[in-house]
């Protein structure tokens, strides 16, 4: 036997190549036998983007993989025992992607020889399956499925494949009744469901799946979110977007009979077709993140806002204010304020009152032209403030008490440096971006510079 001081003789390099190769990892330099259609590196082989029309034969591929990337290809079909030798059961979790091919056909057989009691991971989104394939079945480690956008009308796999999933993405688009196959997901943790082509779903749509804690449901014909989700008391995260027919002339949140979801953090309603703020704390009291984005909203009701609500983070942009909502003053537990792309042309004394938690406030890409001295008064707070591409030609003197700021963003405004600015000077080193709109010089510039010989 070597002694411990002979070992330690032995190059890092050495010990590591030796382990990796006990272990069938492949090793920098070594030869990836697939004709240049793949590369492989470690435990990966990656043959993504590379005009496969059929999957690689890997029979002489003699190393372990974890992940094998057939993604982007012209692929039609999957045959038998595709991937029977690529596989080890040492492995922790694989990741099979088949993802955007053509793929319409998948062999019973096809994932026949899998290692048992190992996370496998399948993407099968953007093809062209009409079924959920059956050759699943003989993944037992099956625990993600994503076969988004494929023009299904069949998911019968999931009364066998259904509860040992935690997650699964999936298209309803073709469907004519709504499948009773999902009350099989007793286990499933995240859920996306992508272009129900119903307008109403019953309230025990969801049935048997409470153990959901993300919910996505997009791109749909609901006239309103479902009563469906009142029956998720442990969801944390729900996704309501783009969904166009979920407009301000149907209530588009209807409150949980006799209870409300005290565990939602996040809630996005973006994209959809709202003209008003959504009355989303009737459901979600406790939300925190609350992401409203490319909507029409141009207005918030006085009875949808609670006096203390808990949003730290709100996101507003590219909708259709002509000015900060007076509402937005009972966020007082606001910490990020998101604005950018709408209308707002000025910043009056009472906008943002009460936001003394506020430390990122973006205005970018507003015709914002005025903002009042007395503006950011209860901001002291303040660190991040995003005034590009706006009107703005003075930087407004609102900025001058906020001690804490220290990133200006001013980028694409036409700022005129001169010596109103000078009493930036006491807040270096602020970082402000952006240039003089009369020279080359940027504002940082000119305010280490020319704004000192300012009376």
């Amino acid at each position: 036997m070597k002694s411990f001081t002979s070992l330690i003789q032995i190059p890092l390099f050495v010990l590591v190549a030796s382990f990796c190769m006990a272990e069938g990892f492949l090793l920098p330099g070594d030869v990836c036998p697939f004709n240049q259609k793949c590369t492989c590196t470690f435990n990966r082989i990656d043959c993504s983007y590379r005009y496969l029309t059929e999957v690689m034969n890997f029979t002489s591929y003699n190393q372990r993989a974890d992940y094998v990337g057939l993604n982007h290809n012209f692929i039609t079909s999957i045959q038998s025992n595709s991937f029977s030798t690529l596989f080890s059961a040492s492995s922790r979790r694989i990741l099979i992607r088949l993802d955007y091919n053509r793929i319409d056909s998948v062999d019973v057989d096809a994932f026949a020889g899998m290692p048992s009691n190992v996370t496998v991971v399948v993407y099968l989104n953007d093809n062209n399956l009409k079924t959920i394939p059956p050759a699943l079945e003989k993944i037992s480690g099956l625990s993600s499925l994503y076969v988004q956008n494929n023009p299904l009308t069949n998911i019968d796999v999931l009364t066998t494949i259904g509860p040992a999933l935690s997650v699964l993405s999936l298209s309803l688009k073709n469907f004519q009744t709504w499948p009773t196959q999902f009350q099989n997901l007793t286990h499933i943790v995240h859920l996306t469901l992508d272009e129900i082509p119903f307008k109403n779903l019953s309230s025990d749509a969801l049935k048997n799946v409470d153990s959901l804690t993300s919910l996505t449901i997009s791109n749909s014909e609901l006239e309103h979110v479902p009563e469906a989700i009142c029956v998720l008391k442990d969801m944390q995260l729900f996704y309501f977007i783009k969904n166009k027919k979920l407009n301000q002339d149907r209530k588009p949140l209807v409150p949980c009979p006799g209870y409300v979801l005290n565990y939602v953090s996040f809630v996005d309603m973006s994209e959809n077709e709202l003209s008003a703020f959504p009355n989303v704390f009737d459901t979600f009291p406790s939300v925190k993140r609350l992401q409203l984005i490319g909507n029409k909203i141009h207005y918030i009701e006085a009875d949808v806002i609670p006096h203390h609500p808990m949003v730290e983070r709100l996101y507003l942009d590219g909708n259709r204010m002509k000015r900060i909502p007076g509402k937005l003053t009972q966020f007082s537990a606001l910490k990020q304020l998101f604005l950018s792309n709408n209308d707002i042309s000025t910043v009056e004394d009472c906008d943002l009152a009460g936001l003394r938690q506020l430390d990122q406030l973006y205005l970018n890409n507003n015709p914002v032209e005025y903002v009042s001295k007395t503006a950011l008064v209860d901001a002291h707070l303040l660190q991040r403030l995003e005034l590009g591409n706006t009107n703005l030609r003075k930087i407004p003197e609102a900025l001058s008490p906020l001690t804490k700021l220290s990133y200006l963003n001013l980028t694409g405004s036409p700022i005129e440096c001169d010596c109103s600015m000078k009493f930036l000077r006491s807040a270096l080193p602020l970082d402000v971006q952006g240039t003089c709109t009369s020279s080359s010089q940027t504002i940082n510039e000119y305010i280490a510079s020319s704004a000192g010989s300012c009376p």
